[in-house]
C-alpha cells in the first residue's frame, strides 16, 4: 500500500494551493498609495499654516515686517530638511494614538500589529522613523521612501517599513 494518487494534470502534477494568509484582509497598494497622498496633502496644509503663523508672531513680537538673512536661512533650512520630522511626527503620533492616520481613516485602513493588536510605541515609533526620517534628506530620502514602501506590491503587502516594525495595514 502506497501514498495516495497525485492528480495529474496535463503538464504534470497539480501543484498545491497557496495558503490563504488568516485574519483581516490586508490593505492594496493602491488604497495604501491614495491614503499616504492624502496625508501628504494634510501635512503640507498644517506645514504652511504653521509658517504663515510663525511669519505673523515674529511681525508681531518685533514690528518689522523685513526678515533678516539669518531668519531666512532658518526658514530655508525647515522647509528644505524638516519634512521628514514632520511627517515622522505625523505619522508616530496617529499610529500611537489610533493605530492609523486621517488618510487611512478617510480609506477605512489601519496598521496591527502582527497578530492583529493595536501597535506598541516602540512600532509606531519605529514605523514611522523608518519612512518618514529619511525625507529629511531632500531627493534622495524620498527615492528611498518611495522604492522601500513599494515592497507591499509583493503578495504579502508589506512595504520595508512594515517589516521591520512587524506590522501589518489590513482593511477595516
Amino acid at each position: 500500500m502506497g501514498p495516495p494518487p497525485v492528480p495529474v494534470g496535463a503538464w504534470g502534477p497539480t501543484p498545491p494551493a497557496r495558503p490563504v494568509p488568516s485574519g483581516p484582509e490586508r490593505a492594496s497598494f493602491g488604497r495604501r498609495l491614495s491614503a499616504r497622498l492624502i496625508d501628504y496633502v494634510l501635512v503640507v496644509f498644517a506645514a504652511t499654516a504653521f509658517f504663515v503663523f510663525m511669519a505673523l508672531v515674529i511681525l508681531l513680537i518685533t514690528g518689522d515686517d523685513e526678515s533678516s538673512d539669518a531668519q531666512g536661512e532658518v526658514w530655508a533650512w525647515l522647509f528644505l530638511f524638516g519634512w521628514g520630522v514632520l511627517l515622522f511626527f505625523y505619522d508616530w503620533l496617529y499610529l500611537v494614538t489610533w493605530g492609523r492616520t486621517l488618510g487611512k481613516m478617510m480609506l477605512g485602513i489601519k496598521v496591527v500589529r502582527m497578530d492583529g493588536g493595536r501597535l506598541t510605541q516602540g512600532q509606531a515609533m519605529g514605523r514611522a522613523a523608518v519612512f518618514g526620517l529619511p525625507q529629511c534628506l531632500p531627493c534622495v530620502g524620498h527615492v528611498f521612501s518611495g522604492i522601500e514602501s513599494m515592497a507591499a506590491l509583493g503578495e504579502d503587502r508589506r512595504a520595508l517599513h512594515d517589516r521591520m516594525s512587524g506590522t501589518l495595514v489590513v482593511r477595516t
